[in-house]
């Protein structure tokens, strides 16, 4: 999925634009220079008592609180210079959630830059700064900074599309989707039928799995705007979502033919495929993929599920681990990597990440039915029909996948446990 930038329309020609950015810089020249002269003062001020203090101990004292000001002083000088290359660097106007990630000498320069600029005094910073301090956090992938950020840019300056748009992004990013969907909602209502948002509020309702109301929102964004490759990429997620495979086949294919080589498409496009059981085309996307965008954990995770699909355990194990090292405590990837675990014969490693990965997402039909699998490879099967019977209430689809599925050979043959089996699943001539 792909989030795409927001349109900005341009009112009033050049010569307008650069006289409001021109009051505004004097604005803030004004504000910093009134912040900076309070400093002095308070300088100056002290610096006449410690003068005229004659008793020795208040004189200290002054001369340490005038020491104390002083090196505040210089602190917040520092950290406005070291603000301000922090802003130069960050991405300019609205986001996409595909762009190419930073290398990581860029990536530990932003963060540095803000380690050094993040106690500047909110005197200081207009809504722009925070803007532009969110963008580069966000570039620097620490997501919850980024939100804090945007959070600071939206109480001073509320509505602000673009800022709604990037909060949203960075809100999808930590998994957050009821809130993105909030902001992208509010975008809507202040720049209405906008085919960027449209499309990426497409991305949050793919997150809440609300994927006939995410292909409206793309079916939409491309009548407003025909061909636009991120917009055939989460349309292409939606339709995935929807089981419509061969659908998001060619919306993926038509993607990557206007843009060739987007890591997110690509990445996207092996889903459909693993739907399709085209394991080693899928496996061949996710390879280009993380070429293009190494280490990304979300790839890495759906990689993991396309060697799963080729019997190749441990390669997927791998896979599994390296993305939970870059994105913890990630349910779907605990999800593979349970399966990996499974097939592998390591059933108590595997329980545990099943169990983990409900504790973050309870009502997960496939990692339900992966548990069920694991129970009743270990002859648990009381829990395993008690997981089967729910992952067969959210998912019906399950029961003609368990009716035939290996894992549940033993159980379905089983004389006591059989026909409780069959009661959830029915039989082969039943729908």
């Amino acid at each position: 999925m792909a989030d795409i930038p927001a349109i900005i329309g341009v009112v009033g020609g050049v010569a307008g634009v650069v006289s409001v950015w021109r009051v505004w810089r004097q604005e803030h020249r004004e504000e910093r220079q009134a912040f900076l002269t309070s400093y002095e003062k308070s300088i100056a001020t002290l610096e006449r008592q410690v003068e005229r203090e004659t008793d020795a101990a208040k004189k200290d004292q002054k001369r340490q609180r005038l020491e104390a000001v002083e090196t505040e002083y210089l602190e917040q000088q520092e950290a406005y210079r070291q603000n301000k290359a922090l802003q130069q660097s960050a991405p300019r106007g609205a986001l996409t959630a595909d762009r190419p990630r930073p290398s990581e000498a860029v990536a530990t320069e932003l963060t540095e830059l803000w380690q050094k600029a993040r106690h500047l005094s909110p005197a200081l910073l207009s809504a722009d700064d925070r803007f532009l301090r969110g963008n580069a956090l966000y570039d620097a992938a620490d997501f919850e900074a980024a939100v804090v950020e945007y959070t600071a840019a939206l109480e001073l300056e509320p509505d602000d599309p673009d800022t709604l748009n990037n909060r949203a992004i960075a809100l999808r990013n930590l998994g957050r989707y009821e809130e993105a969907l909030a902001d992208y909602n509010r975008a809507l209502d202040l720049r209405a039928d906008s085919p960027a948002t449209l499309s990426n509020r497409g991305t949050a309702l793919i997150g809440l799995k609300r994927y006939e109301e995410a292909l409206a929102d793309c079916n939409r964004s491309l009548e407003l705007r025909p061909d636009y490759p991120d917009t055939l990429t989460n349309r292409g997620a939606a339709l995935t979502g929807l089981v419509r495979y061969e659908e998001a086949l060619a919306d993926y294919d038509r993607s990557l033919k206007l843009r060739a080589d987007s890591p997110a498409t690509l990445s996207n496009r092996g889903a459909a495929l693993i739907g399709l059981k085209r394991y080693e085309e899928a496996l061949a996307d996710y390879n280009r993929s993380l070429e293009l965008r190494p280490d990304h954990p979300d790839t890495l995770s759906n990689r993991s599920a396309a060697l799963i699909g080729l019997k190749r355990y441990e390669e997927a194990l791998a896979d599994c681990n390296r993305s939970l090292e870059l994105r913890p405590d990630n349910p779907a990837t605990l999800s593979n990597r349970g399966v990996a675990l499974c097939n592998l014969r390591r059933y108590e490693e595997a329980l545990a990440d099943y169990n983990r990965s409900l504790e973050l997402r309870p009502d997960d039909p496939d990692t339900l039915y992966n548990r069920a699998c694991l129970f009743s490879l270990t002859k648990r099967w009381s829990e395993s029909l008690v997981d089967l019977r729910a992952a067969v209430a959210i998912a019906p689809d399950n029961k003609r996948l368990a009716r035939k599925d290996e894992d549940f050979e033993s159980l379905r043959n089983d004389p006591e446990w059989g026909p409780k089996f069959c009661e959830i699943v029915g039989r082969e001539d039943k729908p």
